[in-house]
């Protein structure tokens, strides 16, 4: 869900700040809204006598500062109805780049514009202001030049597909190449089966000057030097993890750290980490699935042994357990939720060190879009 908070400053914003809100909680969107409603100012007591029991907060006179500090934390989108001035003024101190920040708009009080001041791409700035001001009957007033020339966005199509860019000076140049009309290369190390067709500026296979990638590794390719090329890292690989009871976090990291290492695996490639469900209190996978900021998902020996494939079984750890290999079939069954098992891959067989086992499973990756929901599934 995503969190949208709103401020507005005087009663004519208040009136506009209600039909945004109310465009946010109507269908159609692509996400629900946890909708924070807020007024600024002097204004905002006396709407507090005029208009008592509406859902709003009030920013007394002087904090809006703070209140914005606070929102660019906890929010993933900010709305303010009222001057571009004064939305740039608040926002100034808490800018930090376009891959942290969330996404600004600026509504002006009549509901006649709606502006995407930051974060147009990554935070979804712009399709934010678009689907608001369609809701509303208003101008969306969009200034990215990838938009309005309708060229390709390499951090759009990034967002879109649940990739992780991994080189952002790289992926600004390339930008400049489209909007330049230079070629710029495109490489898949999952095919391009899945695609309806190659985005106007890319060329399949072809080395340019400068490149793109998809790809869970972490090496270089076909001889094209790293500079040239920009990996965009699917998130699609599943980590199989068993250990001893009250293995730290430090030690679990270390060795999948190692493995990926040694097998050239980008760890920015992981959605989710798994084990048996006799592990679902154990607290070192736990705080290391929380550090990847990835769920941890288990699995029971029934479910494990089901998975289909060629595995390294174990009978010591069978009689532990009730499965011959609890890594290889976690990271299997964590990929296969909600995918066909043709779909899906060991990646790393199982390697072990200091009472840590560790393996990774990856899902091909298919049509547009396909990757971020699958993520989302692993979350549900």
């Amino acid at each position: 869900m995503m969190k949208v908070s709103l401020v507005c400053f005087t009663r004519m914003g208040f009136e506009t700040m209600k039909k945004i809100a109310g465009t946010g909680s109507a269908g159609g969107n692509e996400e629900k809204w946890d909708t924070s409603l807020w007024v600024a100012g002097r204004y905002a007591l006396r709407l507090a006598r005029e208009d008592a029991g509406l859902p709003y907060q009030a920013i007394v006179e002087g904090g809006l500062s703070a209140w914005t500090g606070a929102e660019f934390q906890r929010s993933d989108a900010l709305i303010f109805v009222g001057a571009c001035g004064i939305t740039v003024r608040a926002i100034a101190p808490f800018v930090q780049d376009k891959f942290h920040d969330p996404a600004v708009l600026c509504v002006d009080e009549a509901g006649t514009f709606v502006i995407p001041l930051l974060s147009g791409h990554v935070g979804g700035a712009n399709r934010l202001a678009e689907f608001v001001a369609g809701g509303i009957g208003a101008v969306p007033v969009v200034t990215t030049a990838t938009d309005v020339e309708r060229k390709f966005a390499v951090d759009v199509f990034a967002k879109d597909h649940g990739l992780v860019i991994t080189d952002r000076v790289l992926a600004k140049r390339i930008s400049a190449d489209i909007l330049a009309e230079e070629p710029v290369g495109v490489f898949s190390d999952f095919g391009f089966s899945g695609w309806k067709k190659i985005p106007e500026g890319l060329f399949r296979d072809r080395l340019c000057k400068r490149n793109i990638r998809i790809t869970v590794s972490d090496r270089e390719k076909d001889g094209i030097p790293s500079d040239r090329v920009l990996r965009l890292v699917p998130r699609c690989v599943a980590l199989g993890i068993g250990c001893k009871r009250g293995t730290p976090a430090e030690k679990i990291r270390e060795t999948v750290e190692d493995a990926m290492r040694r097998n050239g695996i980008d760890l920015r490639s992981v959605f989710a980490v798994a084990s048996i469900d006799i592990k679902k209190q154990e607290q070192g996978i736990i705080d290391f699935a929380n550090t990847l900021q990835v769920p941890f998902l288990t699995f029971s020996s029934e479910e494990l042994n089901s998975q289909p494939g060629t595995f390294t079984e174990s009978e010591f750890v069978k009689k532990t357990t009730g499965t011959g290999n609890v890594c290889e079939r976690s990271a299997v069954a964590a990929c296969r939720l909600g995918v066909r098992a043709s779909e899906c891959r060991i990646l790393i067989h199982k390697e072990a060190e200091d009472g840590v086992t560790v393996a990774a499973a990856y899902y091909m990756i298919g049509k547009s879009g396909e990757n971020a929901d699958r993520e989302e599934k692993s979350r549900g």
